[in-house]
């Protein structure tokens, strides 16, 4: 479906640049990484939408690398950015050295050793995936229990949760109905986009 393809290319673009205005606006480096999976996410669905424009075998073989690797690398990303959220979560003195929340940048490296088996990088794609989903979700549900303000990124995370499971647990919802998945990705993105304004609005000297 090229036009849910496009529709989730503006989605992404829009919040990759609401991400850029909070990083620069907050310098907080959390956003940074979000910022950066955003980019790459829309890199991934314009050129998926110009390779079902054109049906261009070339175009269509690197728009398939595009998306394997951008995958990744965006989920690279994003649980470094988890992990910067926990850290600022925490009491000074029981944050953990910044260098750790480099770590999960080393799934691309994991991911190398696999990318020839279909069936171990599906595998392995599908993990951290649903990772990122699960710490998200326990994250947010606490924030969301001590402070409602982070009801709306929680509404979000749990829109991400349902796409995941009709991608990877749903026969026919992958590739026959893959508009249903983006459409979902797409308002998830929103959800938590406008989240995170709000409780920058609500507690701007508060970690979210």
């Amino acid at each position: 479906m090229p036009w849910a393809t496009f529709l989730l290319t503006l989605v992404s673009g829009y919040v990759a640049i609401k991400l850029f205005v909070l990083t620069n606006k907050r310098g907080r480096l959390k956003f940074l990484g979000l910022t950066i999976a955003l980019v790459i996410v829309t890199v991934m669905e314009l050129s998926v939408f110009i390779s079902l424009m054109t049906q261009d075998p070339n175009f269509t073989a690197a728009a398939n690398f595009i998306v394997e690797w951008g995958h990744i690398i965006c989920l690279a990303f994003i649980l470094s950015s988890l992990a910067i959220f926990i850290r600022e979560s925490k009491p000074v003195f029981a944050q953990f050295p910044m260098l750790y929340t480099a770590l999960p940048l080393l799934i691309v490296i994991s991911y190398v050793l696999v990318q020839d088996t279909y069936a171990l990088k599906t595998w392995l794609l599908s993990i951290y995936q649903g990772g990122a989903i699960t710490v998200s979700l326990l994250m947010y549900s606490v924030y969301t229990y001590r402070r409602n303000e982070y009801a709306v990124v929680l509404s979000g995370v749990i829109v991400f949760l349902l796409s995941f499971i009709l991608f990877w647990y749903v026969p026919g919802v992958q590739e026959s109905y893959a508009w249903i998945w983006k459409i979902l990705v797409g308002i998830g993105m929103l959800l938590t986009i406008f989240g995170y304004e709000h409780t920058e609005e609500m507690m701007p000297a508060e970690t979210i």
